[in-house]
């Protein structure tokens, strides 16, 4: 589909919605989603980093007389309850807003079949599954570690991840990719030139207009983020 120069794209399913702002933070947030999905990020990991980045802003700039903002309009503010919010900055505090405890389900199937001992060989290290069996093959993999997801989706995104290849019907985990890290790495180090400081550039121009005093958070400032 051709786009004029200059024009922003948005996806049919949002061209009816009436606010422009939320249909640009829709097509904004696609191409984010795509670098999840291409690293082997889910839903989960991006639910719980953006979470803590509400929570991070509304404390920081939203506070009175210099104070971080309370619990409780931090609730207000991001639709998060007290006790998740309380959750939330604890972690802040601990330097642990970036630390995720669960992944995509995919990353869930793949760490119990390094650990659990029904999927190890003899020599502790994941076995070489049979696809159907009652125990120690991938469909009682699948079925305790991948909640609704069908076997025949969890074994295509494994082998579209290149995480594990299918043979003779067996299925192995595959050694990890040479290269993944340096390129998570490049990319981080992309993301963090570009668009992040473009971001934080309009996020406090929007801030300046509004009257507030808002302050930038630089995810690489340990003391950047204050808990209460």
């Amino acid at each position: 589909m051709a786009v004029a120069r200059g024009a922003t794209y948005i996806p049919g399913g949002m061209q009816a919605h009436p606010n422009k702002l939320n249909n640009v933070f829709f097509a904004f947030l696609q191409p984010l989603a795509r670098l999840f999905l291409r690293f082997g990020r889910g839903y989960r990991e991006f639910s719980e980093l953006s979470k803590a980045a509400f929570v991070v802003v509304a404390a920081e700039d939203y506070g009175v007389h210099g104070r971080p903002t309370n619990v409780s309009r931090i609730a207000a503010m991001t639709g998060l309850t007290r006790k998740e919010v309380s959750r939330i900055r604890k972690r802040i505090d601990e330097c642990k807003a970036a630390v995720t405890d669960r992944g995509s389900p995919l990353q869930e199937v793949i760490a119990a079949w390094r650990t659990s001992d029904e999927f190890l060989g003899a020599d502790g290290e994941p076995a070489k599954l049979p696809l159907t069996g009652k125990r120690g093959s991938f469909k009682s993999l699948v079925r305790q570690f991948a909640g609704d997801i069908p076997e025949g989706a969890m074994r295509k995104e494994l082998q579209r991840t290149g995480a594990a290849c299918i043979s003779d019907k067996t299925i192995m985990l595959c050694p990890k990719q040479p290269g993944i890290d340096e390129a998570e790495e490049e990319m981080a180090d992309e993301l963090q030139a570009g668009p992040y400081t473009l971001l934080v550039a309009l996020a406090r121009d929007a801030a300046n207009h509004n009257g507030n005093d808002c302050k930038s958070f630089d995810p690489t400032d340990k003391g950047s983020h204050t808990a209460n």
